[in-house]
């Protein structure tokens, strides 16, 4: 790590997703018993309860997805990587707004839910854009010389921490 000159990743992106992994797996478990409640109290059409059902894995899976990519992208400090993270994450974000406004019942925790889940991804996405502005500026390359020395320099400390012990 001597070697490198400031690559870190973002500390405040990945407590954001870390904290959205348990959000959506709590986000899904209550959606489904939502479902599951409005499914045998309210007159739903078939086709739509279906389709909204099948939304809601495929939403879920779909942020299973974006915080994986999110995490190993700023992990490994891999542009592409949060790239895919930020294209995923607008996906997200239609589906969330689809169940804020345009499924067939929408009730007062669901609205709820969507919003945090909107203001988490929001600030994820708007996270990830520094990252990727802060790793990809330039740069400077350490010359041979300089890594020689670099390597020197911290063989030096690790002796002189070793002899002091």
């Amino acid at each position: 790590m001597f070697l490198t000159v400031s690559d870190q990743s973002s500390t405040v992106l990945q407590i954001l997703l870390y904290i959205n992994i348990h959000y959506t797996i709590f986000w899904f478990i209550l959606e489904i018993s939502l479902f599951i409640f409005k499914y045998y109290h309210l007159p739903y059409a078939t086709s739509a309860f279906g389709l909204e059902m099948a939304i809601i894995f495929m939403l879920c899976l779909n942020e299973f997805l974006r915080e994986y990519f999110g995490m190993k992208g700023n992990l490994m400090l891999k542009s592409i990587l949060l790239i895919i993270f930020i294209l995923f994450g607008f996906f997200s974000i239609i589906g969330f707004i689809f169940f804020l406004i345009l499924q067939s019942y929408t009730q007062r925790v669901e609205i709820l839910l969507s919003t945090i889940s909107l203001t988490l991804i929001t600030f994820e996405i708007l996270f990830s854009i520094i990252t990727l502005i802060l790793n990809n500026r330039a740069m400077p390359v350490l010359s041979k010389q300089e890594k020689i020395k670099r390597v020197k320099e911290a063989q030096s400390r690790f002796d002189s921490s070793i002899k002091t012990e």
